[in-house]
């Protein structure tokens, strides 16, 4: 796995790392089943060094849908 989400205190922790094929939607799945309780923030990289346009593409998709959650979201701590 490339990827992975950890509860740290009240925020939400993403780490990614290419390369992502097929992993997105697993890694989507995995953010909104930690949402509960909602956590204050979420740490996600809005860049992945050696993304592919694909790669890039994901991501934004998930940075718009957690936006939409109303959830803060930072760079990694």
């Amino acid at each position: 796995m490339t990827w992975s989400v950890e509860r740290v205190g009240s925020a939400l922790h993403v780490s990614i790392a290419t390369p992502m094929t097929g992993e997105w939607d697993a890694l989507l799945g995995d953010i909104k089943a930690n949402l509960e309780p909602k956590p204050l923030a979420i740490h996600i990289p809005s860049k992945v060094p050696g993304a592919t346009a694909d790669d890039e593409a994901r991501l934004r998709a998930v940075w718009e849908s957690l936006a939409s959650a109303g959830i803060p979201l930072l760079p990694p701590a």
